[in-house]
């Protein structure tokens, strides 16, 4: 009985260790995603609406960008900018790709986020961004970076 108890414990702590919650990202990645340079416009006096950006880059396999959220905003919305006619044209849209041969770039003037129903923000404070990626068999990854408050352009 002695030797059994010697087994059993060890083979408990064992299992006990290995397992994990349900929702534990994996050991093993098939990518590693950067994010940096995340920044929100600070929005006019009496305005909820403003815009931010970020670089993304993986390394390994391709990510799809398919939502953000914030605790500083309602709603963060994915937006392409392009000149049609010699009118700028904002669209929303669903996801952004992301690979090592092509990293993400949303910047005022091009690509970027759109940020509805803002709270109060302070130029330099820094805000929670959770991010929302995919890769090609459908497994969501989130990443949360900061993005800092920055003044709106002149």
């Amino acid at each position: 009985m002695r030797v059994l108890n010697r087994l059993i414990l060890p083979a408990i702590l064992l299992l006990g260790a290995c397992g994990g919650p349900a929702s534990a990202p994996a050991a093993v990645e098939s990518a590693e995603i950067e994010v940096r340079d995340a920044f929100i416009v600070q929005p006019p006096e009496g305005r909820a609406v403003t815009g931010g950006g970020l670089h993304v880059s993986v390394t390994g396999a391709p990510k799809v960008l398919t939502g953000v959220t914030t605790p500083a905003a309602d709603k963060v919305e994915l937006h392409t900018m392009s000149m049609e006619n010699g009118m700028m044209q904002m669209r929303q849209v669903e996801s952004f790709q992301v690979s090592e041969a092509t990293p993400l770039v949303l910047q005022r003037g091009g690509n970027h986020l759109m940020f509805f129903g803002v709270k109060p923000l302070q130029l330099g404070e820094s805000v929670d961004l959770i991010l929302t990626f995919t890769d090609e068999s459908g497994t969501e990854e989130q990443v949360i970076t900061q993005a800092e408050v920055i003044p709106t352009a002149g």
